[in-house]
């Protein structure tokens, strides 16, 4: 389902949803463009099941598309100590890192995704941050 007008959501209606429809709620925001309302919503369920590592990839990415980079960086740390063999969370990180100018550190988890076996990117962007600092 697309959501095409902004969405009006109360705190009420977030604390009415459960979680599964919490969950599958913020999915659809984040990919109706939404991404502060889904941030919102995904908060809810983080917060109920603080093991769940789908849900904190999802809360990430919401945070990321949000521009609210402290908090995706901290959805996405969580995410590796939940998942410490996710390529794709080492490069989300790394990402994150990345926009917020902390490229030395975003260069560490590029690293490790592409140990992984992660995309070339990974291993260009450690290129990149090694040429501007050797």
């Amino acid at each position: 389902m697309t959501i095409y007008l902004t969405p009006n959501i109360s705190d009420d209606t977030i604390e009415s949803l459960d979680l599964f429809d919490a969950y599958r709620y913020g999915e659809e925001l984040l990919d109706s463009r939404f991404p502060r309302d889904a941030a919102r919503v995904l908060r809810k369920v983080v917060e109920a099941e603080p093991d769940n590592p789908a849900a904190w990839e999802l809360l990430g990415r919401a945070h990321f598309a949000a521009a609210h980079l402290p908090l995706a960086e901290e959805a996405f740390r969580r995410l590796i100590e939940l998942e410490p063999t996710s390529m794709w969370a080492q490069t989300a990180l790394g990402l994150t890192l990345d926009r917020q100018s902390r490229h030395r550190e975003g260069a560490l988890h590029h690293r490790v995704a592409a140990a992984m076996g992660a995309s070339e990117r990974d291993a260009t962007r450690v290129e990149l941050v090694d040429r501007q600092t050797g």
